[in-house]
């Protein structure tokens, strides 16, 4: 090691240098966000997107609602490198690809699209892609026999082996365009997923949520094993092959439907959530070990307690989604409101029943379930969509934070 290098205290103490790896998965990552963005403009329907396959032929395949197909490949480079031209082997690559699919299923495709994070070279006009497409769709490439672009599609032919009449309809065919930088890619999904019908209202935090599950499902269907040849695998397999064909297929198809399902599912507050969120509103407690110890004192039963415990997690649950639904003010007012009436209701009982001098908070319970009913019924915008289940979760919230005694008071062991 050279004396003036400093020596590395840890393997996990610097970058290496000379790993691609993690700019590899930057990039694939762009590419399955980008499918991720088709699927949701194939929700919305604003696209005439019908399916989408990834990796399948190409890196993105989509099926439009008349039948035909665009062929999408995704190209990516370092931002500081020049713009792709025709001289490029990933572009050179794409191309050969498009040809293969041209003259492997005529008629069935309406456009091939490369995308890119760093826009393609006009500086050059010899090898310019958006030359060479106007030239082609004009029919002036033919008198260009000794030019670079002549060169390009026979190369295309010769690799491809598709004829020059379909390389030169692929290029008539071929869409580019600049999305997004590498690292603009994710706020691209985040917009477009505000911008969808079926998820408006959602709060930041949940949208972001259903972006990164979003881009797990496309990177799902993105690594289903795949391979060159399964379309003639397809036709000439066994009944064995054809039946893993098309189970790798369906992994890799992603219909309107489904992905409209999964939003919709999307939307339901997940479990997992709760704890995490659980303390943008303040005055929930964590725990029960508090209800647990007052109402014992209170001689209520082990039933009712674990009744009343189970209440707390449910109206807790139930209040944490007012937040994606409603926003944090709005569900802080309505939790406060819910609380405010059922602390008043429970503490006119504790008074009326002289619960701190005969010590029956049994009695207590049974008029506490009484009263709550009776409100709910008589009263029920009071409590917003709660149920009664969740006013008496309401009670286990308030006991735990001490608003709500069972007995006469005492003080609890924090410990």
């Amino acid at each position: 090691m050279p004396d003036n290098q400093a020596t590395p205290t840890s393997p996990t103490a610097e970058l290496n240098s000379a790993d691609p790896g993690d700019m590899i998965l930057e990039r694939f990552r762009f590419q399955i966000t980008y499918s991720g963005i088709l699927a949701i403009h194939m929700a919305d329907e604003s696209d005439g997107i019908e399916e989408l396959y990834c990796e399948l032929h190409e890196d993105i395949l989509v099926k439009h609602k008349d039948g035909k197909f665009t062929g999408i490949q995704v190209k990516t480079k370092d931002i500081n490198l020049p713009p792709f031209n025709i001289e490029e082997e990933a572009i050179i690559k794409a191309c050969i690809k498009f040809s293969k699919l041209e003259n492997k299923f005529p008629d069935h495709f309406k456009a091939f699209s490369i995308v890119s994070n760093t826009g393609f070279d006009k500086s050059k006009p010899a090898v310019c892609l958006h030359t060479i497409i106007e030239e082609c769709k004009s029919g002036k490439i033919k008198g260009k026999k000794k030019s670079k672009f002549w060169m390009f599609i026979k190369n295309l032919v010769r690799e491809s082996g598709a004829a020059e009449e379909e390389v030169l309809r692929m290029i008539t065919k071929l869409r580019i365009s600049t999305y997004s930088k590498l690292e603009d890619i994710h706020y691209k999904l985040i917009n477009q997923l505000k911008l969808c019908t079926f998820l408006k209202g959602l709060q930041e935090s949940k949208i972001e949520e259903i972006a990164d599950l979003l881009i797990a499902k496309q990177f799902k269907a993105s690594s289903l094993g795949n391979n060159e040849d399964s379309t003639a695998n397809f036709v000439m397999g066994t009944q064995s092959e054809i039946a893993e064909i098309k189970k790798i297929i369906a992994g890799k198809r992603i219909c309107r439907n489904e992905v409209l399902n999964w939003l919709d599912g999307q939307k339901i507050l997940p479990v997992a959530l709760l704890l995490k969120d659980r303390s943008k509103i303040q005055n929930i407690p964590k725990g029960h070990r508090k209800l647990e110890v007052k109402m014992d004192a209170g001689g209520i039963d082990s039933d009712n307690i674990d009744l009343m415990r189970n209440f707390k997690f449910a109206f807790e649950n139930h209040t944490i989604s007012w937040i994606y639904k409603d926003g944090i003010d709005k569900a802080e007012d309505q939790y406060n409101q819910v609380s405010l009436i059922t602390q008043n209701a429970c503490k006119e009982i504790y008074d009326e029943k002289k619960v701190d001098e005969l010590e029956n908070g049994q009695e207590m319970l049974v008029e506490v379930r009484s009263i709550m009913k009776a409100r709910k019924l008589a009263e029920p915008s009071l409590f917003f969509d709660c149920t009664y289940e969740h006013l008496l979760g309401a009670v286990g919230v308030l006991t735990e934070s001490c608003k709500i005694w069972w007995s006469k008071k005492f003080k609890i062991d924090e410990s």
